[in-house]
C-alpha cells in the first residue's frame, strides 16, 4: 500500500495475539481457531510459553492464545493523509473542516450535497460515509439504517523501550494493546466514554472506564505497570445491531451509495471498502460477494 500511495502509512506486520487469562477463556480457543481457519485465516493455537515468546512480558497467568502472523498495525493519521495526498495527485479536491448538511435529489437520483457553510456541490454520485452521522444525512431522504452512536475511549502512555511486536487482545474482551513506533503504548478495547452532544461531536472520558481499561491492560501485560498515561480521548462511532456495516447502493435513489456502521472496524476495512465503492460508482465489477450480505435494508 505504501508503494501504491507513494507515502508512508506506518504499517508494520507484527502479528496479532488474542490471549486468555484463565482456563475458562481458554476453553473456547479451539473452536475459534477452527472457525477462522474455515474462512481461510492462517491462525494457530499457541500455549502459554509460546505466547510469552511472541509477546515478552505477557502475564504468566496466560494459558495460551491464538496467533495470526499476518496481522499488523498502521498509523491512522499517516494513512488518511497518504490516501488524501494520492487522491489529490489524481485530481481529487479534498476539503477539510466542511460538514455535509443535507442531500438533494431530483427525479429519483442524487443531485447535490448541501454544505454546512451554505454551499452546494452538484453531483451525479454521492457516497455517504459519515460515520455516526450517516443516519442523519440519509434520514433527510426518508432512508432509515439501524445505527447507534457510541463513544469509545483510548489511552496513550509515555514512550517506553521497544518490546511488544504483536497487537494484543483478550478472549474476554476489553483490550486492544499495541506499541507504537515511538515506544508509546496505545490502549483500547471498547471502553465507553460519555456522549455530551452527538451532533457537535462532544464527548467526555469517564474515570471508571479509564481505570478499568488500564487495569485489564496491566493484567494481561504487566510491563504497563511502569508506564504513565499521557493522553486520553474518545471518538464517536456508529454501531449496528449485528456488528456488521451497511454497504452498497441506497434503493430508490440512483447514484447514492452508503458505507456506515463499521462498529469499530472501519480503519482496518477501509482499503477494500474503498475499492468496492469505487467499482460501484464507476459501474465496474462490484465484487458483490464481498458486500451483498451488507446491503441497505437488510435485517441487522
Amino acid at each position: 500500500l505504501d508503494r501504491e500511495l507513494e507515502a508512508a502509512t506506518g504499517y508494520r506486520r507484527g502479528g496479532g495475539l488474542r490471549v486468555a487469562l484463565d482456563d475458562g477463556e481458554w476453553a473456547g480457543a479451539p473452536a475459534a481457531v477452527a472457525e477462522q481457519r474455515a474462512s481461510g485465516v492462517p491462525v494457530e493455537l499457541v500455549d502459554g510459553l509460546a505466547a510469552q515468546r511472541l509477546a515478552p512480558g505477557l502475564s504468566p497467568d496466560c494459558p495460551g492464545g491464538i496467533h495470526c502472523p499476518i496481522d499488523g498495525q498502521a498509523d491512522a493519521m499517516a494513512t488518511v493523509s497518504a490516501f488524501a495526498t494520492a487522491a489529490r495527485r489524481l485530481g481529487a479536491r479534498v476539503e477539510e473542516g466542511v460538514g455535509a448538511a443535507a442531500l438533494e435529489t431530483a427525479n429519483g437520483r442524487i443531485a447535490a450535497v448541501v454544505r454546512e457553510d451554505g454551499g452546494r456541490e452538484a453531483c451525479d454520485l454521492a457516497i455517504v460515509a459519515a460515520g455516526a452521522w450517516s443516519g442523519t444525512l440519509l434520514a433527510g431522504l426518508g432512508v432509515r439504517i439501524p445505527l447507534q452512536a457510541r463513544a469509545l475511549q483510548m489511552l496513550l502512555t509515555d514512550p517506553a523501550p521497544p518490546r511488544l511486536s504483536p497487537v494484543l487482545s483478550r478472549f474476554a474482551g476489553g483490550l486492544s494493546l499495541k506499541q507504537l513506533t515511538d515506544g508509546a503504548y496505545l490502549i483500547g478495547g471498547g471502553w465507553p466514554a460519555l456522549i455530551l452532544d452527538e451532533a457537535a461531536n462532544r464527548w467526555e472520558v469517564q474515570e471508571d472506564s479509564a481505570r478499568g481499561s488500564l487495569e485489564v491492560a496491566r493484567a494481561v501485560y504487566p510491563p504497563l505497570a511502569g508506564c504513565v498515561v499521557a493522553e486520553r480521548w474518545a471518538g464517536i462511532e456508529a454501531f449496528t445491531p449485528d456488528g456488521l456495516p451497511v454497504l452498497g447502493p441506497v434503493p430508490g435513489t440512483d447514484g447514492l451509495l452508503v458505507a456506515a456502521g463499521f462498529s469499530g472496524h472501519g480503519f482496518a476495512l477501509a482499503p477494500v471498502v474503498g475499492d468496492v465503492l469505487a467499482r460501484l460508482g464507476l459501474g465496474r465489477e462490484p465484487l458483490a460477494h464481498l458486500w451483498s450480505g451488507l446491503r441497505v435494508g437488510r435485517r441487522a
